[in-house]
């Protein structure tokens, strides 16, 4: 059985690293089986061109949860599966520095595509 993760994070400010809001859908053997999409508290300043960006405000993500909270749902979904996203070097690097950031201990690697064409 084949399953990958697709997956997108929107970034609050640019420091890209923490997240305001997270999809991911699931394909098992070519069928998507779920869809998530979660906006995140990321506990810290918007910057105003991100927010024209992605349209998400600090007022949106005021009573979301935090990324430790979404996580424990989220976690469970991520692992055995291969991680897809457009630049995925991007995604991975805030994914990683959230997970740091909050001291959460996941995967030293996890295997990864990137749909960009280069």
């Amino acid at each position: 059985m084949s399953r990958y993760i697709a997956f997108d994070v929107e970034t609050p400010n640019c420091f890209n690293n923490r997240m305001s809001a997270i999809g991911i859908t699931i394909i098992e053997d070519g069928i998507i089986t779920r869809k998530l999409y979660s906006l995140i508290s990321p506990e810290t300043s918007f910057d105003y061109f991100n927010t024209r960006l992605t349209g998400i405000s600090e007022k949106m993500v005021q009573d979301k949860p935090t990324f430790p909270e979404l996580w424990k749902k989220i976690e469970p979904l991520m692992n055995n599966s291969v991680l897809v996203a457009h630049n995925v070097p991007f995604d991975m690097s805030v994914l990683k520095c959230c997970l740091q950031d909050y001291g959460i201990v996941w995967k030293t690697h996890a295997p990864y595509l990137c749909t960009v064409q280069r």
